[in-house]
């Protein structure tokens, strides 16, 4: 099974390529084009919502005392 350690490891920097790909293109098409204004304002906006659920998934702080117990 020492094959599976290489292969976990060449997976994990395609994954890692295909985000950094995806962002550069996410912001390529986003500050580009006639409406940089809104979709600058819809980034803001999904940012400040995807914040607020981490806020309340936090759960009293509890799950960086005891990360495992939390699920």
């Amino acid at each position: 099974m020492d094959w599976t350690k290489p292969l976990s490891f060449v997976l994990a920097l395609f994954i890692v390529s295909l985000v950094i790909r995806s962002v550069f293109q996410l912001l390529q098409t986003t500050l580009t084009g006639e409406y940089v204004t809104a979709s600058v304002a819809t980034l803001v906006l999904v940012g400040i919502i995807v914040l607020a659920a981490i806020g309340l998934g936090v759960k009293n702080r509890q799950w960086l005392a005891n990360p495992e117990s939390y699920f």
